[in-house]
């Protein structure tokens, strides 16, 4: 259930954010850590909590599927989510960077959910020049998918800085 998650960011991406059932499929021959059973279910409801729009307890669950299994790389990636969701940029990163670190040198797709998630986190916080650069990554990590590269291109074209802050106004003396 864990790759839905995944499967659904990069679903929503290849077909320009509306997925359709017929394109959401498990990945094919990934060579990812092996989890446990608890660390799954952990990830899996973390993951659940995160789209249902409770981040605190999806980082509560993704650190508890975390002490239940320290290598099994999907609950990093479930607290970088949540932590992103609630605005801690760097925390997340710190997650999204474990996340990617514990998938398996040829699990490029989990690397690349990770990476994206991490350009997704940097983009949304208005960081749009480390934001390009992880774009960038994760379109190297899926150069023969197109329509990943392209979406992600325009994705890193589309970033906007955060308004900066209004100029005081003078009161004027009396």
């Amino acid at each position: 259930m864990r790759w839905w998650w995944g499967a659904l960011a990069l679903g929503g991406l290849i077909s320009g954010g509306v997925a359709r059932a017929a394109d959401v499929a498990a990945p094919q021959n990934v060579k990812a850590e092996p989890s446990t059973p608890r660390s799954a279910e952990l990830s899996t409801r973390s993951a659940t909590a995160e789209m249902q729009g409770n981040p605190s307890y999806s980082l509560k669950l993704a650190d508890d599927a975390i002490r239940a299994n320290p290598k099994d790389p999907w609950p990093y990636y479930d607290k970088g989510m949540a932590l992103a969701r609630v605005g801690q940029i760097d925390s997340a990163l710190a997650a999204l960077y474990a996340a990617e670190q514990h998938f398996a040198a040829s699990d490029r797709y989990g690397r690349s959910v990770a990476v994206f998630g991490r350009a997704h986190a940097l983009s949304e916080a208005g960081r749009c020049d480390e934001a390009e650069k992880a774009y960038n990554e994760y379109a190297s990590l899926v150069p023969e998918d197109a329509g990943s590269v392209a979406i992600a291109h325009r994705y890193a074209a589309d970033c906007k800085p955060p308004a900066a802050a209004p100029a005081s106004i003078p009161i004027p003396a009396e």
